[in-house]
C-alpha cells in the first residue's frame, strides 16, 4: 500500500464510511477508487480538554504562579504529531522547543495558566 498526499480542499462531499469508533476517536474513510481511500481521524476528547483548559486559563487571571501549577494540557495526538514536533524534539533533548510551542498563539487552546513559559 502506498501513501500519497491529497489536499483536503479538493474533496467535496462524498459518502464517508465510519469504520472504527473508540471513546477517544472516530475513524472514517472515503473511497476515491476501487483501490484507494482517504482516511480521517476525529479526536473526540479534544473539545472537552480544550474547554477545561480555557476554564483553567480564565481562572488563572490575577493569580500568581506557584508550586503544583499546570501550565498546559496537550492532547496526545498533538504531542506526537509531525506538525508540532513536540515529542520528537523532547526525544532529542530540546526542551526549549516545548516552551516555544506553548508560547506560540496556536498552542493557546492547550494553555491552562496565563503568562509566558
Amino acid at each position: 500500500m502506498t501513501r500519497s498526499t491529497i489536499d483536503p480542499r479538493d474533496i467535496h462531499g462524498g459518502d464517508w464510511e465510519v469504520f472504527e469508533v473508540t471513546p477517544a476517536y472516530r475513524r472514517s474513510r472515503l473511497w476515491i477508487s476501487d483501490q484507494q481511500y482517504i482516511q480521517k481521524t476525529e479526536y473526540l476528547a479534544d473539545d472537552e480538554l480544550i474547554e477545561a483548559n480555557r476554564q483553567s486559563f480564565d481562572d488563572s487571571i490575577g493569580k500568581r504562579w506557584g508550586d503544583g501549577q499546570v501550565v498546559a494540557r496537550i492532547p496526545l495526538n498533538v504531542l506526537f504529531s509531525q506538525e508540532s514536533q513536540i515529542a520528537e524534539k523532547l526525544r532529542e533533548g530540546d526542551r526549549d522547543h516545548l516552551k516555544w510551542f506553548l508560547n506560540h498563539e496556536k498552542a493557546r487552546p492547550y494553555r491552562t495558566f496565563k503568562g509566558t513559559v
